[in-house]
């Protein structure tokens, strides 16, 4: 079940691949724009704003073959060809010898001379416009009867904003189409019929611009014109503007704005909806491994930093190699993707939490049961335990009556009762440690008082080794704490001493005042402990590789002592050289 449910909710983020986001994505698109900033490189193109009389035209809408709204208005205002005013201005321009001549806008309507045809100019191109039926009107045949004209109009897209354009319809060329083949012999390396993404230079103003009535009365500089792509156009009334990703631009701008990418080369290029989908594939497997391998709170970060890297890289592609990569589905699936695997973790945490609890729960039942058979397993072992002590002790005290042999025996029968009973009691200290906790009596003690005793009750073992134990104490002032518990630590530590070093050794044992704490040492001459196992010595149970072939024990003794020395507020300090020996040492406060 857990499988199934994972590849179900895999397969609906994979559903995000195919929303329609073209919405989102066109606001990307606008955003980059702006994030890129201005293109401010030089250009050919120079711009000349005039601003004429315009009269009412009926021309019935176009049926564009794409779905691209609004159309404008069947009755709309196009400008009038001034005869006099407009011959004037090509003849100050052809002065400062420009490349071309070109008019973005469809003259409805002319004063002056109609009789008289004009012949075809080479410098100049005027603007035509595609009809209802979809054929194209050129020019009025006054101004022109050659083919030095292409189609003027734009099509806004659904949100009114202006991203693209078509350079031919059918056999009509556009403006820009018709200045490409005029200028460049070579032709196009590109699909006409396909739209075309432009790359708009910047905000209004961008291109270099005169006015015509400064043209007209030459106060320009002499070679303005020089070379250049000249465009004539009005840059007021509604008709003329529309809203693009730099905000307004007249109709003119756009214009400049398409030339100036269809001759140079610099067309968006929006690559094709497989390469979106196999991106959001990526995201969605990226985003899915993300949630179930790191924490929530990490995977958060993780999928903002995803999502933010697949952003850099579009925008870099966008603003260096005039790369369009959708980003709005990539993103929705990463964040879809996150939303439907954390409901899926969240419930695997779930389900695992209730097993914990429940394997807790279990464990803390038989941890119990445990600590309960040990404490009474033991506690009846203390009776027999008891009696072989009290036997052995009373056949020892019949010394006339017993042979040597069989008196090493009894001594070996005490010692190993001895051991027993030790260890009986140290697991006994171990369950009601861990079933309850141990509070320190606070008794005044005397710590010097405490070593001598120890010293003294495990005399008969050194003895029986020949071992030297030599006391070293330092004066000390009465301290507090629990006589009991250091007793048994100071206790464990000689008797390790003794159990692990050689016959005819020395033991030394001290007492320090060190600043605020008083400090007891048990210094061994036995084989010592490898460097890499002492921070595991003092763990429950432990005992070292070569202890175990040697000596006997428990491994309980240093895990009582280092916990009945953490209940003091002290700490214990192992030092050991292989060969060489051990010291061990414990500290214990003094009172403020």
């Amino acid at each position: 079940m857990p499988k199934l449910s994972l590849l179900v909710r895999v397969s609906f983020c994979f559903l995000f691949l195919f929303l329609p986001l073209e919405n989102m994505d066109e606001w990307f698109y606008d955003r980059y724009f702006s994030i890129r900033g201005p293109q401010l490189s030089s250009t050919s193109l120079v711009l000349i704003h005039v601003d004429d009389a315009k009269v009412p035209v009926t021309v019935p809408k176009v049926n564009w073959p794409l779905p691209l709204e609004p159309q404008p208005d069947p009755v709309q205002m196009y400008p009038v060809w001034h005869q006099r005013f407009y011959e004037s201005l090509l003849a100050a321009i052809k002065k400062g010898g420009p490349s071309s001549i070109v008019f973005t806008s469809y003259f409805g309507a002319t004063t002056g001379d109609e009789a008289a045809r004009a012949e075809p100019d080479p410098l100049t191109i005027f603007g035509s416009l595609i009809n209802e039926d979809q054929q194209n009107v050129p020019p009025p045949p006054w101004l022109t009867t050659g083919e030095n004209y292409g189609f003027v109009n734009l099509f806004p897209e659904r949100d009114n904003r202006l991203r693209r354009t078509r350079l031919s319809h059918g056999s009509t060329p556009s403006l820009s189409l018709r200045c490409y083949h005029r200028l460049i012999e070579t032709p196009p390396k590109r699909d006409l019929a396909t739209p075309f993404w432009i790359d708009f230079r910047g905000p209004e103003n961008s291109f270099p611009s005169y006015r015509a009535e400064a043209v007209i009365a030459g106060e320009i500089p002499a070679d303005a014109f020089k070379g250049k792509l000249v465009l004539i156009g009005p840059t007021t009334g509604t008709v003329n503007r529309f809203e693009t990703a730099f905000g307004s631009l007249s109709r003119l701008e756009i214009h400049a704005n398409i030339m100036d990418t269809f001759l140079n080369h610099r067309e968006i290029v929006h690559l094709p909806g497989w390469v979106t989908v196999t991106i959001g594939a990526a995201a969605v497997l990226a985003s899915a491994t993300i949630i179930l391998s790191f924490p929530l709170s990490s995977a958060w970060i993780c999928l903002l930093l995803l999502a933010l890297f697949l952003l850099i890289v579009s925008l870099f592609l966008f603003a260096y190699f005039k790369v369009w990569i959708g980003v709005a589905n990539p993103l929705v699936c990463i964040f879809g993707t996150h939303l439907l695997m954390m409901g899926y973790k969240l419930g695997r945490q779930e389900e695992k939490q209730q097993r914990i609890q429940q394997e807790a729960a279990h464990l803390k039942e038989m941890d119990q049961f445990k600590n309960n058979f040990i404490s009474l397993f033991s506690h009846d072992l203390k009776t027999p335990i008891a009696k072989i002590k009290a036997i052995t002790g009373r056949l020892l005290s019949e010394e006339s009556s017993l042979s040597t042999e069989t008196k090493e025996s009894l001594k070996t029968v005490a010692r190993t009762n001895d051991e027993l009973a030790r260890f009986i009691s140290d697991i006994l200290k171990v369950t009601r440690m861990e079933t309850m906790s141990i509070e320190p009596a606070k008794e005044v003690i005397d710590l010097n008082r405490l070593v001598e005793e120890a010293v003294k009750r495990n005399r008969f073992q050194a003895d029986e080794k020949n071992i030297t134990v030599t006391v070293d104490l330092e004066p000390l002032f009465s301290m507090e704490g629990d006589q009991k518990l250091i007793e048994e630590i100071i206790t464990n530590l000689l008797e390790n001493a003794i159990k692990y070093s050689p016959p005819g050794s020395a033991i030394v044992v001290s007492t320090r005042e060190e600043g605020t704490h008083v400090w007891v040492e048990v210094e061994d001459q036995g084989p010592g402990i490898p460097e890499e196992e002492i921070p595991r010595v003092m763990g429950k149970f432990y005992r070292g590789k070569s202890a175990e072939k040697s000596t006997k024990g428990s491994g309980l003794g240093l895990y009582l002592a280092k916990y009945f020395v953490e209940l003091h507020d002290g700490r214990i300090e192992i030092s050991s050289q292989l060969g060489s020996g051990t010291r061990v040492r414990f500290s214990l406060p003094l009172p403020e």
